[in-house]
């Protein structure tokens, strides 16, 4: 198996829909996600996942059923503990985050009918 430098700016290049998670890379059981975000995603939770965000363009708001809502801008991040509902928001035109979560999550989690549901695609 040989390694490789991702670009994660290159990677984002190779798409362009909103709230469409890519799959760039696993670690053990965990997988490595880019995505985009306009506007906002539905309110959701995963029961039995941490979800990290970590946006590298842009500004997202991430709304917290219970507690105030965090602001999260480039090269910081923050996790989502299992178990608590959250909407993400993007506060600006282009959003671009990378997200670590353990493989096969679903990315609206306790909500999989909603529109916004997505299979994972490599890049």
């Amino acid at each position: 198996m040989s390694v490789e430098v991702i670009s994660l700016a290159e990677k984002h290049s190779q798409f362009k829909d909103a709230w469409s998670p890519r799959r760039i890379a696993t670690l053990d059981d965990y997988e490595i996600k880019l995505a985009k975000a306009e506007g906002h995603f539905d309110w959701h939770a995963h029961a039995d996942e941490d979800e990290l965000f970590l946006v590298t363009r842009g500004i997202l708001k991430i709304e917290i059923e219970g507690q105030e809502a965090v602001i999260i801008g480039p090269g910081e991040l923050c996790v989502i503990p299992k178990g608590v509902r959250h909407r993400p928001v993007a506060q600006t035109e282009k959003v671009h985050m990378m997200l670590i979560e353990r493989a096969g999550v679903v990315n609206t989690g306790d909500n999989p009918d909603s529109d916004l549901t997505q299979e994972i695609r490599d890049i």
